[in-house]
């Protein structure tokens, strides 16, 4: 804590806001401790923080955190970017010093006057402004704007108005509470993502081990027959056997998603790789896959385990999709695409069927993302991890004639 009986410098203001921030990660309880660790650094009357949210409210700034007479107005006070005094200040990016009622009446920022005055009557006890001077400056991080700081009304006892002294504190407190929120709402944003994770995992593997409630009963019916049907005890079996498979190989996706990706490059025949996979695709025979191979792509950089995998995703997606559509067609496609200007070039990877395409708005490469109960849904999504660590880009499309297809380019 800052001595207010004493003139801090600026490695005072510096520990006392870092100590005052330690250990918040929740935005609300991080910017109450700022406000209340300004006013009484700076010996204000009013302090008082606003903030952009940009996925909820983009262009307005709403007041999170006031102590002293803006206290009341918290939640309440909200500007859009360039309205008056705050929101010139975050459209602008520029610090302000006022020592004056006048001079904040009568501030012009490219010609225009910026004073609203707009909640002086619920801000002021007396119900109108008691306003003496003030330092504002926008929160910031790398040119960036997340919000406003300002503290009001210099404590008399202390000074008429703000000093430079004050504007290089509150500078500091600003660097560090600019940091703080980003890293507070990195930290909210990770625990909304992480939950979701938690609510959609537990979700699927729910889905699956319902299986094993109708397996049961199915097993029941049999005890209490005198001669049990091997055909039917011979499909239970199968149908075990699968479901933990399905069980399995979602715990292996769910404990290998998030680990970072150790790419391990060399050398590789893309075509070799693709010719493989499709042989050891076994397809029903409904379904035909058909390759069409570039003989002009030669041996390309990539982690071939890992592509081994990706491919092996994208035909048994394929697959899936074909296989209950009275006959299905798949294609794979490589290609190499010549670059210019000192590019070396591309190679392309597709695979397309003649299946129903991909549901409207479904976010195909996001995790946890399928239609399919029996699936993970973080297949797409760790080959959309695995193309973008080398470099390539992965995208959806509807295929002519109808159906889906997936196209992966990247870099030679």
């Amino acid at each position: 804590m800052v001595d207010v009986t004493t003139t801090p410098d600026i490695t005072d203001v510096l520990a006392a806001i870092t100590s005052a921030l330690v250990g918040h990660f929740q935005l609300p309880a991080l910017l109450d401790r700022v406000v209340e660790t300004s006013m009484r650094t700076l010996h204000a009357e009013v302090c008082s923080i606003f903030l952009e949210d940009r996925e909820r409210e983009p262009g307005v700034l709403t007041m999170m955190a006031g102590s002293g007479f803006a206290a009341t107005l918290v939640g309440r006070s909200r500007y859009h970017t360039g309205e008056g005094f705050t929101g010139t200040i975050f459209k602008c990016g520029r610090k302000f010093n006022i020592t004056s009622r006048y001079e904040l009446e009568h501030l012009e920022v490219d010609g225009v006057r910026v004073w609203r005055g707009k909640f002086d009557p619920q801000q002021w006890p007396s119900g109108q402004s008691e306003f003496r001077n003030c330092i504002a400056l926008p929160l910031k991080i790398k040119e960036r704007s997340l919000g406003v700081i300002k503290v009001e009304n210099k404590l008399l006892t202390f000074a008429e108005h703000f000093s430079d002294q004050d504007e290089r504190f509150i500078e500091t407190i600003a660097d560090v509470v600019a940091l703080a929120i980003e890293n507070a709402r990195l930290h909210e944003q990770m625990e909304r993502q992480l939950k979701a994770i938690a609510s959609k995992a537990a979700h699927r593997i729910v889905n699956q081990i319902t299986n094993y409630d109708g397996i049961e009963l199915d097993l029941k019916d049999q005890t209490r027959l005198p001669v049990p049907d091997k055909s039917k005890l011979s499909a239970l079996t199968d149908r075990v056997a699968s479901t933990t498979l399905h069980l399995k190989r979602m715990l292996e996706e769910f404990k290998n998603y998030g680990k970072p990706l150790v790419i391990e490059k060399a050398l590789s025949d893309l075509n070799q790789i693709v010719a493989d996979e499709i042989w050891l695709a076994k397809p029903p025979r409904n379904v035909k896959i058909h390759p069409e191979l570039d003989r002009e792509l030669q041996p390309v950089r990539i982690d071939s385990a890992r592509f081994a995998e990706a491919i092996k995703e994208l035909l048994r997606n394929a697959m899936k999709a074909t296989t209950g559509h009275g006959g299905g067609e798949i294609y794979v496609v490589t290609r190499f695409l010549k670059g210019f200007g000192g590019n070396q070039g591309n190679w392309l990877l597709e695979v397309s069927d003649n299946g129903p395409g991909f549901p409207l708005k479904l976010p195909l490469f996001e995790p946890f993302q399928s239609t399919d109960p029996q699936c993970t849904g973080l297949g797409l999504a760790t080959v959309k991890e695995l193309v973008e660590a080398h470099g390539g880009t992965i995208t959806a499309s509807e295929r002519a004639g109808g159906g889906a297809r997936i196209t992966l380019v990247v870099p030679v």
